[in-house]
């Protein structure tokens, strides 16, 4: 169709650089030429804007996937040291409570060898 209107719009400026009178067909053919060619043009600008847009997306997501398997490394190493610290503070308090035990039993054998 392009090709056809084209062909048409030709003969139509060469009707008018001849001086000769348009008929209201070939107003509208080349009104008609004009809009196609327009709309092929929007289309193109349509095609690169989505490829711009298929482009950002993937930068964004790509970005997003990095700064996720980030925090989510972050959230590893936090829960790494916080395990650490409460093994620790576990094991320090198991000794705590084996001390304090050591103590209670001397107390009692002692009141125990004083009662006897």
């Amino acid at each position: 169709m392009s090709s056809v209107l084209s062909q048409v719009s030709k003969k139509i400026l060469e009707k008018l650089e001849k001086g000769k009178k348009l008929s209201t067909e070939d107003i509208l053919l080349l009104y008609l030429d004009m809009t196609h060619k327009e709309i092929r043009d929007l289309r193109e600008e349509i095609r690169e804007t989505k490829n711009e847009l298929r482009d950002e997306i993937k930068r964004v997501e790509a970005r997003l996937w990095s700064e996720m398997k980030d925090t989510n490394r972050r959230i590893d190493d936090l829960n790494k040291t916080m395990s650490q610290r409460i093994d620790q503070l576990h094991t320090n308090l198991l000794g705590k409570i084996e001390e304090i035990n050591k103590r209670i039993n001397k107390l009692y054998e002692t009141r125990q060898d004083g009662t006897a």
